[in-house]
């Protein structure tokens, strides 16, 4: 087995860091650990890093090639808050961990239930009778963008009766102008393709827009790594600030342009664009190009924009797609979701209190016995109302009646 891999699986991430935060040393936790350009590295502004700026450039533990680029979207893979009983009208946070770095954009927390222009996660108020939701949270973004760790904050809505906190949409939404960023800028929103289709092997390339009202335009003269590109033909829009520049026919000429590096990803993958117009004849394109005479191209007022989705699900990632989970089924940040009783350190058959207890019946011999769910690491588990009805509320926490 490597000593570590590509997925967000802990097996993955480097096995000389534990897994559990709890135990975390000099160099952190594996919970810690995010993908970076460079490889696995330990998130900024953490104690194990040395200093307390999250805007600090990430150590790199662990060098691995094109990392962040194999796990796609950034994806959640932790939840955490600390338990406590919230008072009427109270204040409590959700920590959600994800498996790299990203930025968001989020008008600012409010003390109250107005969601314009913000990321929020919608949680219920759970009656402790019935387990019916008597009022819905708003928990909005409040902290840490940059890192790998985001804070939602959300104030409980006042009502007579004690109750529980549970998920009302298992999602965190972005309302308006709010979004979700990866550290080289691409949204974390972006719909991709399947992983393992023709065009994307294996990855899962985002979805883009293709170009309206495009302008054609032939290379006037071969360029050798320049940056000054000139037109002998235009047709259709203006040349114009922004426009994104690709070659027109993907099949004859699909490996028209070269970067610095001999690259021929500038061909189509949109990210050719112009920065400065001297003239309809004469451009400046945003890194210097190798290209023949005569080729044409397209700019494109909107290419390349991504097509996005308006929340991320509350989908714990797992070593594959197909083997994610919602937050019902997962242990909190820095807990496990073994519940075996143990014996007690120091009796006679305890093995230095390593030992569980196991049952003596033919049926389930050797089987454990586990914790209740609520004692347990889960992060949600399922409560019965004093009178009626069942929900699955956030382990530790409860509200206090008004």
């Amino acid at each position: 087995m490597g000593l570590w891999g590509t997925t967000t699986a802990d097996d993955d991430k480097p096995k000389f860091l534990p897994v559990d935060s709890n135990a975390a040393g000099s160099s952190g936790a594996r919970e810690n650990i995010i993908a970076v350009k460079g490889g696995w590295g330990l998130s900024p502004g953490l104690a194990a890093s040395g200093n307390d700026n999250t805007d600090a450039q990430p150590e790199v533990l662990v060098c691995v090639r094109n990392i962040a680029e194999a796990m796609g979207n950034a994806s959640v893979i932790g939840l955490d808050w600390t338990d406590a009983t919230v008072g009427d009208a109270g204040l409590f946070d959700l920590t959600v961990t994800f498996d790299e770095a990203v930025d968001i954009t989020s008008a600012a927390w409010t003390n109250n239930q107005v969601v314009t222009n913000k990321a929020y996660i919608l949680l219920a108020r759970l009656g402790i009778a019935d387990m019916a939701s008597d009022s819905t949270i708003a928990a909005q973004y409040f902290s840490g963008s940059g890192t790998n760790q985001l804070v939602f904050r959300g104030r409980v809505t006042t009502n007579a009766a004690a109750g529980y906190i549970g998920f009302n949409k298992l999602a965190i939404v972005f309302d308006g102008t709010a979004t979700l960023d990866e550290e080289d800028g691409r949204s974390s929103l972006a719909i991709r393709q399947e992983a393992g289709t023709a065009s994307t092997p294996t990855l899962g390339d985002r979805i883009i827009l293709n170009g309206s009202a495009a302008t054609v335009a032939t290379v006037n003269g071969a360029l050798t790594q320049s940056d000054q590109l000139a037109i002998n033909t235009v047709s259709g829009a203006t040349l114009a600030v922004g426009q994104v520049i690709t070659v027109k026919d993907t099949s004859g000429d699909a490996a028209a342009i070269t970067d610095a590096d001999g690259g021929t990803g500038l061909s189509t993958d949109n990210t050719l664009t112009i920065t400065a117009v001297a003239s309809q004849i004469l451009v400046t394109v945003s890194e210097p190009i190798t290209i023949a005479n005569d080729v044409v191209l397209l700019a494109s007022t909107d290419g390349a924009e991504e097509l996005n989705a308006e929340s991320i699900d509350l989908r714990i990632a797992g070593p594959e797609f197909a083997t994610r989970t919602d937050v019902t089924g997962i242990a909190r940040v820095g807990e496990t979701l073994g519940g075996d009783i143990l014996l007690e350190q120091g009796t006679p058959d305890s093995d230095n209190g390593e030992d569980r207890i196991v049952q003596d019946t033919a049926a389930h011999e050797n089987d454990g016995i586990d914790l209740e769910d609520f004692t347990s690491g889960l992060a949600l588990y399922s409560q019965a109302g004093s009178s009626s009805g069942t929900a699955d509320v956030l382990t530790g926490i409860t509200v206090a009646a008004s």
